[in-house]
């Protein structure tokens, strides 16, 4: 294959005869490694379809407005420095528990759907990002359903997450794995400020909680899923946000009745991090910060 007139994405002769050519049924995507930077590999990618070349579309809904959730596990790179097999074996749990959350039905009889008929989701090492097809009712009832229980499981598998969900125009090719939209960057945002283990939601996605999906009554034991809390953030200071209250969800599978112990807490992730004693008091923080949570939404 020739690689002909690449000006728009590579100046001429700053490619050698190194390539990597993936062939796609709809797109041809090749890898340029550029001579002055090897450390620096930029993507050229050439659309086909069906062979004339067309642009490939993104999706073809009429509206894009999704729910976008992005979780990652804590303090993921240490654990795998630490022990590979441990960390690999928390990946391959965290797909599972993806797979059992796809698979539950959501539990408002009204709407009568599996959740894997309203999402897509997709896992990339310890990355997570997950998506509705639409934003109707079902979609709401979905994403709050599947990240509820998704967070829940993998603390059960003693895998810490933090996570954020946001709502706006998000657009994909699940063909190439493609994804952009502003929900995600805020979805990842949400999650990266914050100095704990747990799931905040943007303005809108709170909005429609409370007035605009209020009728499908989305509650645990009676309590609200979705309720404001100062979340510690890792500016040292707290931030007034609307979170999961993910404890409550949670409750009926805790060993221990409130108020939970760090060190108990803690337990359950040693044999993934190691010894409390041994981390980094930015690291024990977050695990502070999340009993306090536990312990504020449950007492």
């Amino acid at each position: 294959m020739k690689l002909r007139n690449l000006s728009p994405f590579v100046p001429r002769g700053t490619y050698d005869k190194y390539r990597l050519t993936l062939r796609y049924t709809e797109s041809i995507v090749t890898a340029i490694k550029l001579k002055e930077d090897t450390n620096l590999v930029r993507i050229y990618t050439s659309y086909q379809k069906f062979g004339r070349g067309e642009p490939i579309t993104m999706n073809t809904q009429k509206s894009n407005k999704r729910y976008v959730a992005h979780f990652d596990i804590l303090g993921f790179k240490s654990a795998t420095l630490r022990n590979p097999d441990e960390a690999w074996g928390a990946l391959s749990d965290l797909r599972g528990c993806m797979d059992k959350a796809l698979g539950t039905a959501i539990s408002i009889s009204s709407l009568n759907e599996k959740i894997s008929d309203r999402i897509m989701a997709y896992i990339f090492s310890d990355t997570v990002l997950i998506f509705t097809l639409s934003d109707t009712p079902a979609d709401f009832a979905a994403m709050l359903t599947l990240n509820s229980h998704f967070f829940a499981d993998a603390l059960v598998k003693r895998i810490p997450l933090r996570g954020g969900i946001a709502y706006g125009d998000f657009f994909y090719n699940p063909h190439l794995h493609l994804f952009c939209g502003i929900p995600f960057v805020h979805a990842y945002a949400l999650g990266e400020e914050a100095q704990w283990s747990g799931i905040i939601v943007d303005d809108a996605v709170a909005e429609h909680y409370a007035s605009k999906y209020k009728a499908l009554n989305l509650t645990s034991d009676g309590k609200p899923v979705i309720v404001q809390y100062d979340v510690p953030m890792k500016s040292n200071e707290t931030k007034r946000s609307w979170v999961i209250n993910w404890p409550i969800i949670f409750m009926p599978r805790f060993t221990k009745k409130p108020p939970i112990f760090l060190n108990d807490y803690y337990a359950a992730f040693e044999s993934l991090f190691g010894p409390y004693d041994n981390l980094c008091q930015s690291v024990t923080a977050k695990y502070e910060n999340t009993v306090n949570f536990i312990n504020s939404s449950l007492t």
